[in-house]
């Protein structure tokens, strides 16, 4: 459908049906385990952030984003309880939303509620590698929107990748309106070339089939390195449960015990020009790695990547969309946004509509 034969397309949802979840997973990064022993052969050595991604993973994560020293979900709901309705009023009349990782919804919900509330027509698709997750949060979501005329709700089980190839490939979507989104700070746990690359893949896809293209993305542009650290502490508390699950599902994969937890330190690093977090898992002793391919032997201090959490500020953001063939429309803050001085900066967290 072009631009030019565009048309508003009503939405039905169907309350006695149950949520449609759809398997797109084709990308080789669903395969772990595989990505598991290639990163501890290769120099630097890494392990796949999706190891933190599973179903107990986001359990985890629930937990770790309930503690009150995880600043950046109370800044993200006071956006969205201020300025929800004006968020709404930018979307088209008709539309798809695809949200990129889902969580437990809850936002989603106070994001569809005002959709709703405008009698704008929705169909909603929840992308996520969990398909436990998916059926879990999708009945709760589903049941809050049960007698809707205006939301339908579906998800999509696969990764970033599996989306962009599906978009491109098979999907038949019903409007020429598609706007992704993308909550939680989740955007900055990608390096940046890379969060490019996705929109721009994105993007092109949209266009491939003549539908416009926008991004709905959350930021967080704190820059206060104690607070960041205080908040992604990794020696105690849900923030450490998290961020060792990595190990634990590794283990399962692997089908046998080749991490023990005590012998690994997951350390942050911050790098202060780039305004990222870099956690790696370090050793505290030299140990050797049965990983089902021969051994794995590793020193002492030596580092594994595997999590990032960027601290973007607007203009990190700008470059991001502009290489991705974007460009960043309006921005809602919080309320602290007259305060630009970096000893309030961790409240500095606009959520952009690319």
């Amino acid at each position: 459908m072009s631009q030019t034969q565009s048309q508003t397309v009503v939405l039905q949802s169907h309350p006695l049906q149950t949520v449609q979840l759809q398997d797109i997973a084709k990308s080789g990064l669903l395969d772990l385990k595989e990505c598991i022993v290639i990163g501890l052969a290769s120099t630097p050595k890494t392990m796949p952030s999706l190891l933190l991604w599973d179903s107990q993973g986001l359990r985890n994560f629930d937990a770790w984003a309930n503690d009150p020293a995880y600043y950046p979900k109370r800044c993200e709901w006071e956006i969205l309880r201020n300025h929800r309705h004006d968020i709404a009023n930018h979307f088209p009349a008709s539309s798809v939303l695809i949200e990129l990782g889902c969580g437990n919804l809850s936002k989603t919900a106070c994001l569809l509620a005002a959709l709703e509330h405008q009698k704008r027509h929705v169909r909603y698709f929840a992308l996520d590698v969990s398909d436990e997750a998916l059926h879990k949060n999708l009945a709760i979501l589903r049941r809050q929107f049960i007698h809707s005329k205006f939301v339908s709700i579906s998800g999509l089980s696969g990764t970033y990748d599996d989306c962009a190839e599906w978009l491109a490939t098979s999907a038949k979507l019903p409007v020429s309106n598609v706007t992704f989104l993308w909550l939680g700070n989740s955007v900055a746990n990608m390096a940046r070339d890379e969060v490019s690359s996705l929109m721009g893949q994105l993007r092109l896809a949209c266009r491939n089939m003549s539908a416009e293209c926008r991004f709905l993305v959350s930021a967080d542009c704190c820059t206060d390195r104690d607070r960041i650290l205080k908040a992604y502490n990794p020696n105690e508390g849900p923030s450490r449960t998290f961020l060792f699950h990595g190990l634990h599902h590794a283990n399962r994969l692997l089908g046998r015990p080749v991490f023990n937890e005590k012998d690994w330190d997951a350390v942050p690093k911050w790098e202060e020009v780039d305004h990222e977090l870099q956690y790696s898992y370090v050793p505290n002793k030299d140990v050797k790695l049965d990983i089902g391919h021969g051994c794995v032997e590793i020193k002492r201090g030596e580092p594994i990547a595997y999590f990032m959490s960027g601290k973007w500020h607007p203009s990190q953001m700008g470059s991001i969309a502009e290489n991705a063939g974007l460009a960043i429309g309006k921005m809602w803050m919080d309320t602290r946004q007259d305060y630009g001085m970096k000893s309030c900066s961790h409240l500095f967290k606009p959520v952009y509509q690319i």
